[in-house]
């Protein structure tokens, strides 16, 4: 089975887009990734390239506008990021223990995506 992981973050800008990069990076074989927000920002956020940069998923981080969950086709599995409980109806919720924008988040996205990726592996 394969198919597409949807990460979504109150505004698809930041945790969602790591989350996505880490997963990317580490993805078995027809798994893909993408982003969304609730309330999409009107750019990706500072922090996803300042986090992500000089690791080996840098080019993997998605610089497209942040979209809303109606412009993202149907997705295997979505994976909603800090989301209000029930917001991202059907979706894994990942509530985060890092709350800054720091290396602790990238870190603990980094060890939940690549984790997700093992288990879709299997």
């Amino acid at each position: 089975m394969a198919g597409l992981v949807l990460f979504v973050c109150p505004h698809g800008a930041g945790k969602s887009r790591i989350a996505a990069a880490w997963f990317a990076g580490a993805a078995p074989g027809g798994w893909t990734a993408t982003t969304a927000g609730l309330e999409p920002q009107e750019r990706v956020s500072a922090h996803a390239p300042r986090l992500l940069a000089g690791s080996e998923v840098a080019d993997l981080l998605d610089v497209d506008l942040p979209r809303p969950l109606s412009a993202v086709g149907e997705a295997a599995l979505t994976v909603a990021i800090d989301c209000p409980p029930g917001a991202v109806p059907g979706a894994v919720e990942w509530r985060l223990d890092a709350r800054e924008f720091g290396e602790a988040m990238n870190a603990e996205l980094r060890e939940r995506a690549r984790r997700l990726a093992r288990e879709l592996s299997a």
